[in-house]
């Protein structure tokens, strides 16, 4: 038999596009060659049309709007879709888990100590108005209410994510002015990375502070994104890899003759990234809020709370018991807290050697801070790396050179 022809249309612009697709090649490896058509590509109006000669056996795609359904449901074949936003007949759905965002998001900021939430995504996208029903319903549970960014006027909702994106760069103010209605300290859960980086940039306008006045989470844990926004955007992980790589498995099925699952299948993200975006704890004790900054900026130089009750001048008995009534923890507690929460999302996020890492948060050696990291974590630098690392093909040997 002849290798089966897939047709992979699928953007390689965003991270979510980029895992999938590593997905799909690890599930290639794994079970027999396919013969690939991928064209690089962004979220696209229609399928190529250098795509229909091809004699494809089945397709996997990101679909990003109706046009684009149409243009892929012609060529009559099986389809996977990774998106879920516009489902073509006969197709098989996979997405993420709009709850497990949502819940995992609430969560994030809950740990945080805010009581005031808000949501800003993009009105009519499928995705987004998900995310933020979830988002709602989870706090309501919890006695919390939640504003919502409504899009000004009666303009009829926009079902195109590049549209509305697009859209999103060149109608900031409409965030500023929805911005200044939020009481502060407030909590933003944005859509995805792009949104947050935009309701970054309305808060610059804004004169707002960032995290400590609003605080902003996003999705898709796009490093490009995340990484241009000003401060860096905090944001949850999808699990887009295991997407593409199911995705890849229920295709194959469907192309030897198998009924698509009649159910979406759900995929839960992996986790979050936290970066200075929601990196705060919002608190109204004035000792505790100077004394949270402060071990915010220096508790990864290896600094000690007694050098902390010096340079602040706070008593330290004081600041023990305010520490515990706000937060139900120690100043040393938090100080470990803040530190290792960064070691975590540099073992992750960077191929740097322990050594270094441990350099990075004030350790002395290695060892010292394999030790430190071992009993606050209750397992290795290199057991942490490598589970939250698994699906990673640039993790290498030599990551864990050190401990």
């Amino acid at each position: 038999m002849r290798p089966r022809r897939v047709i992979l249309l699928i953007e390689s612009s965003r991270q979510p596009g980029r895992d999938s697709l590593l997905g799909i090649a690890a599930y290639i490896r794994n079970h027999g060659a396919w013969q690939i058509l991928h064209l690089e590509n962004s979220l696209t109006d229609e399928v190529p049309k250098v795509v229909k000669p091809w004699k494809g056996d089945g397709i996997i795609s990101r679909i990003n709007n109706d046009k684009m359904a149409r243009s892929v449901a012609r060529l009559r074949l099986p389809v996977v879709d990774l998106r879920g936003a516009h489902p073509t007949p006969g197709s098989a759905t996979l997405s993420t888990d709009p709850q497990a965002c949502a819940e995992l998001a609430a969560e994030h900021f809950l740990s945080r100590g805010f009581r005031h939430f808000a949501f800003c995504g993009y009105p009519g996208i499928s995705f987004s108005d998900e995310r933020c029903e979830h988002f709602v319903r989870y706090l309501d549970a919890r006695s919390h209410e939640v504003a919502v960014f409504r899009i000004p006027g009666r303009r009829p909702l926009v079902s195109d994510l590049r549209v509305q994106e697009a859209g999103g760069e060149l109608a900031e103010s409409q965030v500023v002015n929805w911005l200044k209605t939020l009481p502060h300290p407030v909590a933003v859960f944005a859509c995805n990375d792009t949104r947050g980086r935009q309701i970054l940039a309305a808060c610059s306008s804004a004169g707002v502070a960032v995290p400590d006045e609003v605080a902003v989470l996003g999705v898709d844990n796009d490093e490009v994104v995340c990484g241009l926004s000003q401060p860096p955007l905090s944001s949850i992980q999808p699990d887009a890899f295991q997407l593409g790589y199911e995705g890849a498995a229920i295709l194959d099925g469907m192309m030897a003759g198998d009924p698509p699952p009649e159910q979406p299948i759900l995929i839960a993200p992996k986790g979050m990234s936290i970066r200075q975006s929601s990196d705060v704890l919002a608190v109204e004790d004035p000792e505790v809020a100077v004394a949270v900054r402060y071990i915010r900026d220096h508790a990864c130089e290896g600094d000690t709370v007694a050098n902390m009750v010096r340079t602040l001048m706070i008593g330290r008995t004081s600041l023990d018991r305010h520490f515990l009534k706000t937060l139900g923890r120690s100043p040393k507690a938090e100080m470990e807290r803040v530190r290792f929460e960064r070691a975590r999302q540099l073992l992750v996020e960077t191929p740097y050697k322990l050594e270094r890492i441990g350099t990075m948060l004030g350790f002395s050696t290695a060892a010292q801070f394999a030790t430190a990291f071992k009993r606050y974590n209750g397992c290795t630098p290199s057991d942490y790396r490598l589970r939250n690392k698994t699906n990673d093909p640039r993790a290498s040997s030599d990551f864990n050179a050190g401990e």
